[in-house]
C-alpha cells in the first residue's frame, strides 16, 4: 500500500470505480431473468478495504482485501406469494442477484472474477415475513475468495424494523478464473448494450 492510498481522495476514487462496476452489473441484470424487478434494485453503501488503484480507471485487490455491499429494494406484488409476503424463491433470487457485487468489487485487470460467476450452492434460511411495501436492505460480505471459488454471506433485513428476513450463504465459481480482464473496448461494448 502506498502512502497516497490512504488519502481521502484516493479512497474516494477507489469507491467510485467499484460503484461504477457495480452499477454496470446491476444495469446488465435488467436484461436478464426478472429484469423488471432487477431494474428496481438500488445500490447503497460500499464498505471496502485493501483495494488499490491500478492506473487511473481500475482497481486491484490486495491479499487482505474486503468488500461488503448493501443494496435496497421494496417488496412489490410481483415479488410475493399468495399471502402477500415476499416469496422464498424471490428472496433466493435476490441473494443471487446482489451477492455477486461484493465479489466483483475485489476484481481487477488480470485478476479473478471478471464475470459474476455461477452459483454452485445457495443456502437460504428464512426468518421472518416481508409483506408488500417492506423496504429491504440486502447486505453481502465476502467471507472467502480464491481464484475460482468465492464464499459469500448475505443478510436481508427489514429496513424499518431492523428485523432479519433471511440469512444466506452463497458459493460461486468463476468459470474463467484467472482469465484476463476484458479490454476497455469490450467493456465499452457491454456498456453500450445497456
Amino acid at each position: 500500500m502506498t502512502a497516497t492510498s490512504t488519502s481521502a481522495a484516493y479512497q474516494e476514487r477507489v469507491h467510485e470505480i467499484v460503484r461504477q462496476k457495480s452499477l454496470l452489473v446491476l444495469g446488465m441484470a435488467k436484461q436478464s431473468f426478472a429484469g423488471d424487478i432487477a431494474a428496481q434494485i438500488r445500490l447503497g453503501q460500499l464498505e471496502l478495504s485493501g483495494i488499490e488503484l491500478d492506473g487511473e480507471n481500475d482497481t486491484k485487490p490486495t491479499r487482505s482485501a474486503q468488500a461488503t455491499i448493501t443494496c435496497h429494494l421494496e417488496v412489490t406484488p410481483a415479488c410475493c406469494n399468495i399471502r402477500g409476503n415476499a416469496h422464498g424463491g424471490f428472496l433466493a433470487w435476490l441473494v443471487d442477484q446482489c451477492s455477486s457485487l461484493s465479489l466483483l468489487a475485489l476484481s481487477g485487470p488480470g485478476e479473478r472474477w471478471i464475470s459474476s460467476g455461477v452459483s454452485t450452492n445457495l443456502n437460504v434460511n428464512y426468518i421472518s415475513a416481508a409483506p408488500v411495501g417492506t423496504k429491504l436492505a440486502i447486505t453481502t460480505s465476502v467471507l472467502q475468495q480464491g481464484r475460482v471459488t468465492g464464499l459469500l454471506e448475505t443478510r436481508i433485513v427489514n429496513e424499518e424494523t431492523g428485523k432479519l428476513v433471511c440469512f444466506a450463504t452463497h458459493v460461486k465459481q468463476d468459470p474463467v478464473g484467472g482469465a484476463p480482464f476484458p479490454s476497455k473496448e469490450k467493456l465499452a461494448q457491454l456498456k453500450s448494450r445497456l
